[in-house]
């Protein structure tokens, strides 16, 4: 494990006072300290999944402002994300987990006692911060560390798994949240609060490296670092075909789906009436497509080949329920059903991109890079947000789904591209250094 930060280096990168590396993990004992993360990371943050929209929504905020504190979490991803992912590049992917979590505790408390739309704005933005420090760096440290093993073969199934235990630890939580938000709407932010301390503690204990990375810090050299990383993850990033093409469809899925994430819950609390709670079943609900979604890529032989086809698939899948959804608004029970099979589809997308994009990138940049994938998602989400939200506000939230289910077809192109692209490289062949 690499050293504690000081500042008595006059160059980044000075070395360790230990020299050599630790011998590698197992491959058994990498997934499952991943996955041990990721549960962890899930529990943390699924007190607020269920009820965040209603806790914004009770403290005086009208739909617009929810989607604009939302859209400032984004904004601020976009800002800090590849400079964060060069951060933990340089420094140590552990290292810069464990300070996101803190920094998204510090966030869950000050939330707990904001009442005022600027203070939620402020809280939003630290919380975008914390995410982007453990945006990518999860993923990062686990395939390095898998490679250093000398695990072969394609990763769909470690992805998989690790996104089936999410979604239950989610699951998990939110059903508490609900229920604690009964009582209390704010109550939630500090379970969640707790909860990312105690991630924190388990990233540090699990998130064992390899190879030290820094031992010794120039603290004035850093800026300089960070602007060279980002511009050599940005160069490589656009470089490559397939994480760009990537990066666009997970851009536009974000424009999609993100508005969907805090409407769903307004639009069954308005349709059942019967309390937050109801809103946590429905969650756990949705929750078990997704899992059975996971559940089918784990089961589906690993073929790189196939990946587009199936991409195309769920991408498609998902849009045309989402489509019929919200013409079906007035029919929340119909809604419901369309729904589950949504989730059942977008269960299937995210081990699916995560195992494809992680195996195009280089050891050395990967969480740079897996940032720079990530701003897409932020770019599109703000976007998607504001746009959406404000045809909400005059449509109603179904009208402005059918809207969605339109931005969303649109990654149906960039997979196809993809399936049409013939001999793409495995694994970027420039350096960042050059």
């Amino acid at each position: 494990m690499p050293g504690p930060l000081q500042t008595t280096g006059e160059q980044i990168g000075a070395p360790s006072a230990r020299s050599g590396a630790t011998p590698p993990l197992g491959v058994g004992s990498i997934i499952r300290r991943y996955c041990a993360v990721w549960v962890s990371y899930a529990l943390a943050n699924g007190f607020l999944l269920a009820v965040y929209p209603l806790f914004l929504r009770a403290r005086g905020l009208d739909q617009f402002e929810i989607n604009s504190v939302l859209a400032t979490y984004f904004a601020v991803t976009f800002l800090t994300d590849v400079p964060t992912g060069a951060f933990a590049d340089a420094i140590g992917r552990r290292r810069a987990f464990v300070l996101g979590c803190m920094i998204r505790l510090s966030a869950f408390m000050l939330y707990f006692f904001a009442h005022r739309y600027a203070i939620f704005l402020v809280a939003e933005a630290i919380d975008g911060v914390g995410t982007t420090f453990c945006n990518g760096a999860v993923d990062a440290w686990a395939v390095d560390e898998l490679d250093d093993a000398g695990f072969e073969g394609l990763k769909d199934r470690m992805f998989s798994r690790s996104s089936q235990l999410m979604n239950l630890g989610w699951m998990v939580t939110a059903l508490i949240g609900t229920w604690i938000a009964d009582y209390n709407l704010a109550w939630p932010w500090l379970c969640g609060a707790a909860g990312f301390a105690c991630t924190a503690a388990v990233g540090a204990a699990v998130m064992r490296e390899r190879r030290p990375h820094i031992a010794q810090v120039a603290f004035a050299r850093i800026p300089a670092m960070v602007g060279e990383r980002i511009v050599a993850g940005f160069r490589l990033g656009f470089r490559s075909r397939t994480i760009l093409l990537l990066s666009i469809a997970n851009g536009i899925f974000f424009a999609a789906w993100a508005p969907y994430w805090i409407q769903w819950p307004q639009y069954v609390n308005d349709a059942y009436a019967v309390g937050p709670w109801i809103i946590g079943w429905f969650f756990s609900l949705f929750t078990i497509a997704r899992l059975a979604g996971a559940e089918v890529v784990v089961r589906l032989a690993a073929n790189e080949a196939a990946r587009p086809a199936r991409l195309i698939v769920v991408a498609a899948t998902m849009s045309v329920t989402f489509l019929a959804g919200g013409t079906l608004g007035a029919r929340p029970c119909v809604v419901i059903g369309l729904f589950v099979l949504m989730n059942f589809a977008m269960g299937a997308l995210d081990p699916l991109t995560r195992s494809w994009l992680n195996e195009q990138i280089g050891e050395r940049d990967r969480a740079t890079l897996l940032s720079f994938h990530s701003t897409f998602a932020t770019v599109g989400g703000s976007l998607g947000l504001l746009a959406v939200g404000a045809y909400a506000d005059r449509a109603g939230i179904p009208a402005s789904w059918q809207v969605s289910a339109i931005i969303s077809l649109a990654m149906i192109p960039c997979y196809w591209i993809l399936h049409r692209q013939a001999g793409a490289p495995a694994i970027i062949p420039v350096p960042a250094s050059e």
